[in-house]
């Protein structure tokens, strides 16, 4: 199942099936971000794979 989740100033395509996420859009409203939800958001993605557009890829990983 692919969502749409906003970590600060970007929004991502997240795929819980195979726990990777890409880079889907800028986030025009990221300062009317709740901080709390900025950090939920972070947290369901800790350990998460992103795939950038040259096919290299990174964890992310929450502090």
């Amino acid at each position: 199942m692919k969502r749409r989740v906003e970590v600060d100033r970007a929004i991502y395509l997240v795929d819980d099936d195979t726990k990777t996420y890409t880079f889907l859009e800028r986030n025009p409203d990221w300062n009317k971000l709740d901080p709390t939800d900025n950090e939920n958001n972070k947290k369901s993605i800790d350990g998460y794979t992103r795939i950038f557009r040259d096919g290299s890829k990174k964890v992310f990983r929450f502090r």
